[in-house]
């Protein structure tokens, strides 16, 4: 299973590295030339025996965290999850709620909080409109039986 031609690369990129940098460091910088070698079909074992041979000795524990880590970082950065997409707030003309505190830190905020004054038809619109747009984002199939 050796072969020297991964083994060259691995020693080129790690000479190019600082030798303090952590051993994960190291790795995270060889990832893109192993995935390569993944997916040429090369085994896990093989790969561990070439890092060895370039003087990268690695657990197979610690290579298989490490690559864990690595991907899932990979797919993260590639897909931004709705999740950290934040809904755009309601336009600032529709405001069912005068003098609400953006947030409660004070008893004088509490104070603003007793003496708002609501208005209920603005409150009534502001949730149409956002049942609308909630449902226009989410159309649902209703009645097709």
């Amino acid at each position: 299973m050796y072969s020297p031609q991964p083994v060259s690369r691995y020693r080129a990129v790690l000479s190019a590295l600082d030798p303090r940098i952590s051993l994960s460091a190291q790795l995270r910088a060889l990832f893109p030339m192993i995935e390569a070698e993944f997916a040429a079909g090369v085994p896990h074992a093989a790969v561990l025996e070439d890092l060895a041979a370039a003087g990268l000795t690695v657990q197979r524990s610690t290579f298989a965290i490490t690559l864990y880590r690595w991907r899932k970082a990979q797919r993260s950065a590639a897909n931004p999850s709705t999740s950290t997409v934040k809904p755009s707030p309601p336009p600032a003309a529709i405001d069912a709620i005068q003098g609400r505190p953006r947030n409660i830190q004070t008893p004088g905020d509490l104070r603003k909080i007793r003496d708002m004054q609501i208005d209920l038809e603005a409150l009534r619109r502001e949730g149409l409109a956002s049942r609308t747009q909630s449902s226009e984002n989410n159309p649902t199939k209703r009645n097709e039986s």
